[in-house]
């Protein structure tokens, strides 16, 4: 079994389960020294949830505990993303720290916007598991696109109107 950190739309069980399978849930954990961005470009041009290093800062997400199958399933969503290996601090639980893989974007593009529905499945996923109100707040403040992108010519020219 490996532990896996999600920080982004796989914080909602659902939308995990949808990809995986059925997963244990081990509860919310923090990764310190990391902040959560919009900074990957998914392929439809809008924001994808990252961490990148910060030196004092911290981020929130789940740890769960997935077999070797349904992390070769949850590799084939994870398009653009380097799997890493992170130490994280649960909350519940013995509360020691604990290595957990997560994924990591192989390239960084700044100030991305993600779709309003991509941020709802952070917001369920953060709701469901206890994340502190001001994180939950924080990332669900974060600009949005108002209409679909992908009507709005390649990649890179609508992530430019990000």
């Amino acid at each position: 079994m490996i532990h896996y950190f999600a920080y982004g739309s796989n914080m909602s069980r659902a939308r995990l389960e949808a990809r995986v399978g059925s997963v244990h849930d081990h509860g919310r954990a923090r990764l310190d020294d990391y902040v959560h961005r919009f900074s990957k470009l998914g392929r439809d041009g809008t924001g994808k949830g990252n961490i990148e290093r910060a030196p004092g800062r911290s981020c929130w997400g789940v740890l769960y505990e997935l077999d070797a199958a349904q992390l070769e399933r949850l590799i084939d969503f994870e398009m653009g993303y380097g799997a890493t290996t992170l130490r994280v601090q649960p909350v519940l639980g013995d509360a020691r720290p604990c290595p957990a893989l997560s994924f990591v974007a192989h390239e960084i593009v700044a100030e991305l916007r993600p779709k309003a529905a991509y941020v709802e499945f952070y917001r369920q996923g953060m709701v469901e598991h206890g994340i502190p109100e001001s994180y939950v707040q924080a990332i669900t403040s974060s600009p949005v696109f108002e209409r679909e992108p992908s009507r709005w010519g390649s990649a890179r020219e609508r992530a430019s109107l990000a």
